[in-house]
Order: C-alpha cells, then structure tokens, then sequence
C-alpha cells in the first residue's frame, strides 16, 4: 500500500525532546514501512525516516516562534496538504496528523481523488470542531480517535475506529535499579497538574523529579504557581529529557504521578512509564481509566488525597507484570496494524463510491439515449398522425404506355438531317 503520512509541523520527525504527536508518527512511519508499505513522511526539514521524505517547511515551527493559531498555520499546512494530494507522489490514502481548523474542508473540497484519515492529537470537545467534523464528513473523510473519551466528546462525528498510541518495544526498557523518587514527565503548564505533583509529593514526603518543558505561553504560569513551589518542595526540576534518558528516569521512579486537569487524549507518558515497568498514579478524567488498569500497573484516583493514599500502597504492584501489559496492549506493531486495517477499509469504500459513481453515470447516459429514441418515436408518431389529418388529393390517372408499334411509324417517317 502506497501511504501519505502529513505530519504536525510543530517538531522534528522524530522530536529531539519533547513532542508527542511527532513521536508517535514517527513510530507509526517505521513500524509501517517494516509491515512492508511504502510510506511518504510530510514533515519539517531535519525529520528523518525509513520511508520517503518530502520536507514541507524550513525547520519547526517551535524554533521559529511560530504558534498554533489559525491564522499562522493556515499558509504552511495549506501548502502541505495540497502537496500531499497533488499527485507528485502517488498514494493510495493521506493519513493527516494536524489539528482540525476552518480553512481545512475548503482545501480538501478540491483534492477528493484520493481516500483521507483524519487524527487530531488534540482535544476534539470544543466548540467550532464539531462543525469542522461535519464539513469532513460530506467530503467522505473519516476520523480515528485515541481513546473512547476521546472519541465520547463528539460521538456523533464520522469516527472510523479507535486507536492507542503504540511505542517500539524495544525503545524502552526496565533497568535494574532501585525506585527512590516521585517522577513528573512531559510539559509545565496547568493541565497537565504539575502543582498538583508538587503537592502529592509532600504530602507523600517524597523527591518529585520534574522532567518537563516550558513554552512561552505558560511561563507566568510558572512564575506566579509553580516556581514558588518548587523553592518550598524537595522538587528537582532537570528540563526536557530525550527518550535516550527516559528508561534510567522512569525505571528509578517510585511511580509517575500524572495529576491531569482536563480530557486527556491519550497521555503518551503513562505508556512510557508502563513500559520501564513504573507504575501510575492517574487522576481518573479522560483517557486514563482505559490506558491504566487499576490496581496492576497503576491506581486510578479522584483527588490529591487519594493519590497519596495510592503511593503508600504503590509498592505492592509488580513492575514486571506492568512491562507485560505494556507489551501487550500498547506496541507500535498492534498500532500500525490497526491503522492498516482502517486504510484497507476507506480504500475500499473510496472504490465502492467510484463505482457506483461510474454505474450513476453509465446509467444516466443510458437513460439520456433511451430518452432521445423515444423523442424520435413520438417524433414520427405525430408525423404520421399529421399525415393521416391531411390526406393528399387523390392522385390522376397515368396514362397507358405508348406501344412500339405506333410509335414507330412516326419515328421512321421523320426527315433525317444531313
């Protein structure tokens, strides 16, 4: 199968740190091509990948300042999508990986030669995205979810299945260790609950170790909430991490707390956590009770105290049965397989419609041709009748032929010219 994969612009392919979203089609890109497709990355120049790479923008957006409103994403993923569907490089389907924005249907309304999946990575419950679903629909594209909350905030939206995010299983590893703090992974900012974590870790009386990044966008978060709590907390707050770093991080870690305040997704580091054989402590809103099996490779709580309580028992769990759930459940392989299956099925469908456009069609012309012979059936019809209501007058006598006998004498007699 010939597969577009039109990649978030935000970071490399794969991010150098922190990006979920690149990360995971970046696995989903080398898992897809080892199953044997050939594959199209759309990504950022510096992205890299086992298949074909056709860069679309000149670095990240992230390094360029550049924001993720509508009116600056506009031009870059416009000249992307239509690069992706303009037939330079042929495909069997586009797999686009932005967040859905107005401008979207109007560029696809255009481009419908070939079948299109949809996943936005974000949050899907706001109100104009809906609306944006919809416009989707009438063009025949379809949408994955990451999860069942996921996809329950616009349940009526043309959802086509839903998919976990998968990591390689090798990527990341238990190491033998022995578990000593309280690990924070992924992004300051207010809904991810990083002053919920400060909190829990002293009530718990233990280290908090913050592997995170900040954006520009939440730095007098930082500054008025979080910085304050770092100074009074046993609070070590050691930047991004590449996944180079994770396993030693996370295999060392007591659990990850991930005290989310908002319908999470996914939540890609519960995973990474899972396969180190970490445990987690979930506040239990949007994805987590579905990724978290409550009781064997985390606890799935309502409040901060509960987390507490949750720590003090969290040494009961066995990591090594939450590194098998992890391989289990959560694998690029079992993801990009599942993506397959839903390429397969549009691809299928795109070819029903064409058909049944082409019988429409054939059927129409038919139609028109059986519709111009009767035009000329009636046509002689009334001919006729007219005829029959205007007879001719009755046509004279002709006289007998002229025998040769008597017309011979006359011949014979004629002078003859000299």
């Amino acid at each position: 199968m010939r597969i577009a994969i039109v990649a978030p612009l935000f970071e490399l392919v794969p991010p150098r740190q922190y990006g979920g979203t690149e990360r995971v089609v970046y696995f989903m890109v080398e898992e897809l091509v080892r199953l044997g497709h050939t594959v199209t990355l759309y990504a950022a120049r510096g992205s890299q990948t086992s298949g074909q790479l056709i860069e679309c923008w000149d670095g990240t957006f992230r390094e360029q300042g550049i924001g993720c409103s509508v009116e600056e994403t506009r031009e870059p993923y416009t000249a992307q999508i239509k690069l992706a569907m303009s037939g330079i490089v042929s495909h069997d389907v586009v797999h686009i990986h932005h967040a859905v924005a107005d401008y979207h249907p109007l560029v696809l309304e255009s481009l419908r030669d070939i079948p299109v999946v949809w996943t936005d990575h974000n949050s899907v419950h706001d109100q104009d995205k809906p609306r944006i679903f919809d416009s989707l629909a009438k063009l025949d594209i379809g949408l994955t979810a990451l999860s069942a909350s996921h996809r329950g905030t616009v349940p009526d939206a043309n959802w086509l299945a839903t998919i976990h995010h998968g990591l390689p299983k090798s990527l990341l590893t238990p190491k033998e260790t022995a578990p000593s703090y309280l690990a924070f992974l992924g992004r300051i900012s207010p809904e991810k609950g990083i002053t919920a974590a400060v909190r829990i870790a002293k009530a718990a009386a233990l280290e908090l170790k913050v592997a995170a990044k900040l954006d520009k966008v939440d730095q007098s978060f930082y500054d008025e909430e979080v910085q304050p709590l770092f100074a009074a907390s046993r609070v070590d707050w050691i930047g991004e991490i590449c996944d180079g770093a994770k396993a030693d991080f996370l295999s060392a870690a007591i659990a990850l707390i991930f005290p989310i305040q908002w319908l999470e997704p996914f939540g890609l580091v519960m995973i990474e956590a899972m396969a180190c054989g970490c445990p987690v402590v979930a506040f239990g809103v949007g994805s987590v009770p579905e990724v978290l099996e409550n009781g064997v490779t985390g606890f799935v709580v309502d409040t901060e105290e509960e987390a507490v309580q949750a720590l003090r028992r969290i040494r009961s769990l066995d990591r090594q049965r939450i590194r098998q759930s992890f391989e289990q459940r959560f694998t690029s392989t079992t993801m990009a397989k599942k993506y397959v299956k839903v390429y397969e099925r549009i691809i299928q469908e795109a070819n029903t419609r064409r058909i049944a456009q082409e019988t429409t069609t054939s059927s129409h012309a038919q139609a028109a041709m059986l519709r111009k012979h009767s035009e000329y059936a009636v046509m002689d019809s009334l001919y006729s009748e007219l005829l029959d209501s205007f007879p001719l007058p009755p046509v004279q006598q002709a006289p007998a032929p002229l025998k040769a006998a008597s017309v011979w004498p006359h011949i014979s007699a004629m002078p003859v010219s000299a």
